[in-house]
């Protein structure tokens, strides 16, 4: 998710590498899945898809029928029902705005952050198609064959969105110590753009999508290396103390192979995979989703040629 054009809320965003995870009403934001097979990254231009919005957090569309979800017009920060957005492999989105009859027992921020969510159904090249993917989970079926996400939207930041409601006349409903919260930036998504690889004394700095030899039979260390920008890092200063606290994102990530490898056990999220080339006669790519924890992501592949 990317915040394509600022609304008229919020502070202005500085442009720049990252796009931003967090978005205000009125924001536009560009939408693309990340889906990838055995041959790479899938071509977005052939999937046969189709986006929906709701109001609730996870499992959101179990509770309707998908073809009878109408278009979505007038469309609310939170929709009251489930409706289609857009068709195809990538969407645009508009944020609703926050409604002027919004009532006083619905003005709690935490309402608020507490959706939308956006889903994506969709069937890639060579699956059964949009029709029969919407039958299916309609149906309550197996979704052979078929793509199926859905993805938390919510608002921020949370500084940002109480100032909203503020000059709106409603009452966020924020207690007394909450400085921390309101004062984090918009939540800047993550890159992958290097790994760092090691294997016997070897320490090599690879630039993502690119390609690198690994001697068959070594132990290989694969690491995300991560800059200060992923980080979000921001200052606050401490309630009771009066001192300057830096703040900043946990990281995590999570590794795939697309061959059957030596992969060593390490804690879930970690930044870095351990495996051994044997068995291997030429090539293996890895891959790795790079996540915050706000809601960014981010996603890098890099090719690992096998030599004796």
């Amino acid at each position: 998710m990317e915040v394509e054009e600022q609304g008229p809320y919020g502070e202005p965003i500085v442009p720049g590498p990252r796009s931003y995870r967090d978005a205000l009403p009125l924001d536009r934001l560009s939408l693309e899945p990340v889906i990838i097979d055995a041959q790479g990254r899938v071509d977005l231009d052939e999937l046969d898809g189709a986006w929906f919005i709701c109001a609730s957090v996870g499992n959101c569309l179990l509770r309707d029928t998908l073809a009878d979800r109408p278009p979505c017009e007038d469309l609310r920060v939170q929709p009251v029902e489930s409706c289609r957005f857009a068709d195809g492999g990538r969407a645009e989105l508009t944020v609703g705005d926050i409604p002027d009859d919004l009532p006083a027992d619905e003005a709690s921020i935490f309402d608020l952050l507490s959706g939308p969510t956006v889903a994506f159904i969709g069937s890639p090249p060579g699956g059964p198609g949009l029709d029969a993917c919407i039958a299916r989970f309609d149906g309550r079926e197996r979704l052979e064959g078929c793509l199926l996400m859905e993805r938390f939207l919510g608002l921020g930041p949370l500084g940002e969105v109480v100032d909203l409601l503020d000059s709106l006349g409603y009452d966020p409903g924020i207690e007394f110590g909450s400085e921390t919260l309101l004062a984090q930036p918009r939540n800047r998504n993550p890159a992958v753009e290097d790994f760092i690889v090691r294997y016997g004394s070897e320490i090599r700095t690879v630039a993502q999508g690119d390609s690198i030899q690994v001697p068959k039979g070594q132990l290989v260390t694969v690491n995300v290396a991560t800059t200060d920008e992923d980080l979000d890092s921001f200052e606050v200063t401490l309630e009771f103390s009066g001192e300057l606290a830096i703040i900043s994102d946990d990281l995590s990530a999570e590794w795939w192979f697309d061959e059957d490898i030596d992969l060593e056990d390490e804690l879930p999220g970690s930044l870095n995979a351990r495996w051994t080339a044997n068995g291997i006669e030429q090539r293996v790519r890895g891959y790795v989703a790079l996540r915050d924890s706000r809601g960014g992501e981010a996603w890098g592949w890099l090719d690992f040629e096998i030599v004796d």
